[in-house]
């Protein structure tokens, strides 16, 4: 079902089309989204997204994900495995993959099948 504001399902999707390697799980992230969803929750009378730390609101859940992980987490980074070099937030990788047309080694490496006519 759609909800208020045209987004199909369980209100996780914003319109962007997300790198295979970035959802939860994929990236050995999940405990991170984890512990970001506890610092965040949705005001059912405004409709907002909230930040729990600092009470920043957004009408986009992603906005208030980023928001969480950017400012009020701490934790290692992430690293590009193409390059090696370290951000600070998955968004910020994904932007860098982006913008360095970096992508992933196994669709670098993909041969197709040879047997083909």
């Amino acid at each position: 079902s759609y909800d208020d504001y045209g987004q199909y399902g369980d209100q996780g999707y914003d319109g962007q089309m997300i790198d295979p390697n970035m959802t939860a799980g994929a990236d050995g992230n999940k405990g991170l989204d984890e512990e970001i969803a506890q610092l965040m929750y949705r005001d059912d009378a405004t409709k907002n997204w909230v930040c729990d730390v600092c009470g920043k609101t957004s009408l986009n859940k992603f906005n208030i994900l980023h928001h969480v992980e950017a400012r009020h987490i701490q934790h290692e980074g992430v690293k590009c495995d193409i390059c090696n070099k370290v951000f600070k937030t998955r968004n910020s990788l994904r932007n860098h993959r982006k913008n360095e047309n970096h992508y992933s080694v196994s669709i670098l490496n993909y041969v197709p099948n040879s047997n083909q006519n």
